[in-house]
């Protein structure tokens, strides 16, 4: 079985993880054979990356001005045939109408499967609905994103097939084991792109208010280009910025995480499906976040996490203070996001449902 990936975004973000992982599993599991678009100004490390598992591609023909263009879908669909793909997977509404035009057009005949990575309404009109009956598969990444995205669909039929499969991280038991540090001093984690969107404002002022206690806070991520002003400021004028370090991006992230007792994800925006929520749960962080989005369908308040209103300073503050004055409350929260995860949200699970989507069988 070939797999394309279509890679929407230029840069590297949770989307381009999940593919990163599902595409090595997939051909670890179940010897299937990827290859990878990308649009003309992807970043070539990224695509460098990919290029460790398959085959990486340059498809010039998906900026804007192609967007709609039946020029473009037939060169999509003879990239296609060349590699005798049997399922084309793509992350971004951006790529709808040219995977559909290919799939009409392939000599080599393959199964189309989009996510839906955000929390937004459809595009309506009769185009849109010829492009959404091309689709085989439409996999939501969580229940918000389902019901945002179908809510302005009045016609029934446009999906062939909708699913929620919510996302998921490869991370064994193995990689867990080792025992938390003592709880002397309290470390803290923010993983994933340092920006207004993800609370960093809120969170600085919450790290403030609480700096009378003992704790590390490191963030782990690159810094949006458009917020490194924000970020200098909020630093250089934080109360609690002896106990801030900031590493980067983190390639061996897990191995940070393995020191942490506290995850933070206070993100502004509705997120549709966090991977960084996902993977503190993974390694048993106690979770503070958000309910901005999909979060209270994965956080339960008080049994594997803490739930605090988006750009809230006070109440994430008071969050902190609960758990960093509380060493049961935080390994309790901690341990039971953990098991939560192994019951709900493994990977194992997640990747054999994938599977069973791409090859169209009845058993899950």
């Amino acid at each position: 079985m070939t797999i394309a990936y279509y890679i929407a975004s230029p840069t590297w973000g949770g989307g381009e993880q999940y593919v990163f992982d599902l595409a090595r599993h997939m051909k670890a599991r179940y010897d299937a054979q990827p290859f990878f678009l990308f649009p003309t100004h992807s970043d070539p490390d990224m695509i460098a990356r990919f290029a460790q598992i398959g085959e990486a591609t340059i498809f010039p023909y998906a900026g804007k001005v192609w967007r709609f263009c039946p020029f473009a879908g037939r060169k999509l669909a003879q990239l296609l045939d060349a590699h005798q793909t049997d399922i084309l997977h793509i992350n971004s509404r951006h790529i709808y109408f040219l995977a559909a035009w290919a799939r009409r057009h392939a000599e080599h005949p393959f199964r189309l499967i989009a996510t839906q990575h955000l929390a937004r309404p459809a595009k309506r009109g009769a185009l849109w609905r010829w492009i959404y009956r091309q689709i085989d598969v439409l996999i939501c990444v969580s229940q918000l994103v389902r019901e945002t995205y179908l809510r302005s669909l009045k016609e029934d039929g446009c999906f062939k097939d909708v699913q929620v499969l919510y996302n998921s991280i490869p991370v064994s038991k193995e990689e867990v084991r080792e025992p938390k540090p003592t709880f002397t001093t309290p470390h803290l984690l923010f993983h994933g792109r340092i920006c207004r969107e993800k609370g960093i404002e809120p969170l600085m002022q919450a790290l403030s208010k609480v700096s009378d206690l003992p704790f590390r806070m490191t963030f782990a991520g690159k810094i949006a280009e458009h917020d490194k002003a924000l970020w200098n400021r909020l630093l250089s004028s934080s109360s609690a910025r002896d106990k801030i370090n900031y590493i980067g991006f983190c390639e061996d992230i897990r191995s940070m995480m393995r020191t942490c007792h506290i995850g933070l994800s206070p993100s502004l925006a509705r997120e549709a499906g966090s991977l960084s929520l996902i993977e503190d749960m993974s390694m048993g962080l106690a979770i503070i976040t958000s309910s901005s989005g999909s979060q209270p369908e994965i956080i339960r308040h008080g049994q594997n996490g803490l739930l605090c209103p988006p750009n809230d300073p006070q109440a994430l503050a008071d969050a902190l203070r609960s758990l960093l004055t509380d060493p049961a409350l935080t390994h309790r929260l901690g341990q039971q996001a953990q098991e939560d995860f192994y019951a709900q949200y493994a990977y194992d699970d997640f990747l054999k449902k994938m599977y069973h989507l791409y090859t169209h069988t009845e058993t899950c």
